[in-house]
């Protein structure tokens, strides 16, 4: 009787010891390229952004945001406290990039008198204490929080702490220079009376926003070249090592 032998082809010596060509510095390189192109994504928008608005969300030289509407049935419509050349974040409202700072508040109502103000934080809520209004905690979002109280013993016109104000009907531009320190507006019935329904924008001069746009710009690009560059770079050695001889 005849036994049969299933028979197999041994591995190839080259086969057995061929090694992946991914080398730890190739694979380092394709890391840290990919990496430098997700930033340069991030940066491209963010330059990209910056040069749109700097081109066409201009409204009498003021970069300007869309109109948010805002009501109360307090007394005062004010802003959480800005804070301007402060640590941390404050840099980007920092006085040296902004030129001007434009308010814009529109009643519901064309015929109410209205009172806008900027004044130092301090000084608004000593004013404000004890008074029904409502603050706004997100401009962008429109969202705000109501304060208990009363009405205000007397009007903000009659107030000497305003940086910067604008009283009377219709639509009430508030210009403002900004300087350092701790600011929040304030928007009133000229007579204090509660009830207020207006619509508000906010605008801005920055006179180096194009420059700064260009400079995220060419920033973003050199970080793509570069991600480019080591990608690229880690697939060509890795296909010149599989083409050379064994």
């Amino acid at each position: 009787m005849t036994q049969s032998h299933v028979s197999s082809n041994p591995l190839r010596p080259q086969a057995a010891a061929r090694h992946s060509r991914w080398t730890g510095g190739r694979i380092a390189a394709i890391v840290i390229g990919a990496l430098l192109a997700l930033m340069s994504l991030a940066l491209l928008g963010a330059g990209g952004t910056a040069l749109w608005a700097d081109r066409t969300q201009r409204d009498g030289g003021y970069v300007t945001t869309g109109v948010h509407e805002f009501s109360t049935t307090g007394s005062a419509l004010a802003t959480v406290s800005t804070e301007l050349g402060s640590a941390g974040i404050g840099w980007l409202y920092s006085p040296s990039l902004l030129d001007k700072v434009r308010i814009r508040v529109t009643p519901t109502d064309p015929g109410s008198a209205l009172f806008v103000g900027i004044g130092p934080s301090t000084d608004v809520d000593r004013y404000l204490a004890g008074v029904n209004h409502t603050v706004i905690t997100e401009f962008w979002e429109e969202k705000v929080e109501t304060v208990a109280g009363g009405q205000p013993g007397s009007a903000p016109a009659t107030q000497d702490f305003w940086v910067a104000s604008d009283t009377g009907r219709g639509a009430r531009n508030l210009e403002w220079d900004p300087t350092d320190g701790s600011w929040t507006v304030v928007v009133m019935n000229a007579d204090g009376r509660p009830g207020i329904n207006v619509g508000a924008d906010l605008g801005a001069r920055f006179p180096a926003v194009l420059w700064i746009a260009l400079g995220v710009l060419i920033a973003g690009a050199v970080f793509l070249a570069g991600g480019g560059l080591l990608i690229a770079g880690a697939i060509r050695s890795r296909r010149a090592s599989q083409a050379s001889p064994k």
